[in-house]
């Protein structure tokens, strides 16, 4: 990889998405930003002189865009993709371009590629919690992850790539992120500030006048603040700047979680805060209908799903994760007051 003091070019794809705005922001803010050359795709032309002040250089296109971000990756060192965990497509594109770079250069560019812990979900609906726990640093067991889980497919083309030799990749899992993100990008309206999770559960809510809950609300999942997500990012890639070997391919899960919660206590908080806000008369949530779930979640019970999951290995390369699960419990009230502010539910 390039010294420190010479020019890294970074491809980053989904910058303008929250996990992609936050990785963006800190790749901004980091302490030798001055010698990246960082370029993201937008969608549009608005994006790209949205995006001209923060001296980032932005190209036009979309995902399907393949040859297009074959050329981009051939022209970076790292590329951190964080827009969709399931477009297939466009993984192959960039991994052909940097392919390519490692044919032209002899040198093993890097990939850090964002997934997310659903691939260990299981299909409880929200009826019982399960024992089993992944841990990211266990290559055994998440060897045995079925090719049918979803973000599977994606997954393991990252994985070939890198066994292949011509790309090291790493394979960042968050959980349920949530936060409100703040900084320069979101005041200039560039990047999203909102997690998909609990905002979709605060919507339903909403719309139906109590606190929403899949099944009973027994299963599990872990969290983690898009700070700290951000932050999982930039040790990774410092690591690969400073040339440290860390895990990578088979041995480059990193998951990103610092406690975890269960579907009801996130239903409770929810209810808690509609009861305060007088929008529902009481605080305690009730299981979506087989209507409801159509209605909101395009019939999709992945709210009531399981998954947990240990960070060893993200920890054991520095990652020091801050916020907590109270935290997460904290932060739905402003995740509300937030949501009364657009006209999504309404």
């Amino acid at each position: 990889m390039p010294a420190q003091d010479a020019e890294t070019h970074i491809l980053l794809i989904g910058a303008t998405g929250y996990i992609g705005g936050a990785v963006l922001h800190r790749l901004l803010g980091f302490g030798s930003s001055a010698t990246f050359l960082i370029t993201v795709l937008v969608r549009n032309q608005q994006k790209a002189r949205d995006l001209e002040p923060f001296g980032v250089h932005s190209v036009v296109g979309t995902l399907d865009d393949t040859d297009l971000l074959t050329k981009l990756a051939k022209d970076a060192d790292i590329v951190i993709e964080c827009a969709d965990a399931d477009h297939l497509p466009s993984t192959n594109a960039i991994l052909a371009g940097l392919k390519e770079r490692q044919t032209a250069t002899g040198k093993v560019p890097s990939l850090i590629h964002t997934t997310d812990t659903g691939v260990l979900a299981d299909n409880a609906a929200g009826m019982f919690a399960t024992d089993t726990i992944y841990y990211d640093d266990d290559v055994e067991q998440l060897e045995k992850i079925p090719a049918t889980q979803p973000h599977r497919k994606v997954d393991l083309a990252v994985i070939d790539a890198d066994k292949e030799g011509y790309v090291r990749a790493y394979l960042v899992l968050p959980s349920t992120i949530y936060g409100l993100a703040r900084g320069p990008l979101v005041d200039a309206g560039i990047m999203n500030p909102q997690s998909q999770q609990i905002p979709a559960l605060i919507v339903a809510s909403l719309q139906r006048k109590r606190a929403a809950m899949v099944g009973e609300g027994k299963n599990i999942w872990p969290n983690v603040h898009i700070d700290d997500v951000a932050y999982l990012y930039e040790v990774i890639w410092d690591a690969i700047l400073s040339g440290r070997d860390i895990g990578h391919g088979k041995e480059g899960y990193y998951f990103g979680e610092n406690g975890e919660h269960r579907l009801y206590d996130v239903g409770k908080e929810i209810g808690k805060v509609l009861k305060e806000m007088q929008i529902a008369e009481t605080d305690e949530p009730s299981t979506l209908t087989k209507e409801e779930l159509e209605l909101f979640f395009g019939g999709s019970e992945s709210l009531g799903t399981n998954s947990r999951c240990r960070g060893r290995r993200a920890r054991a390369i520095g990652w020091k994760p801050k916020k907590t699960t109270e935290d997460m419990l904290a932060s739905i009230k402003a995740e509300v007051q937030y949501m009364l502010t657009r006209t999504l539910w309404s």
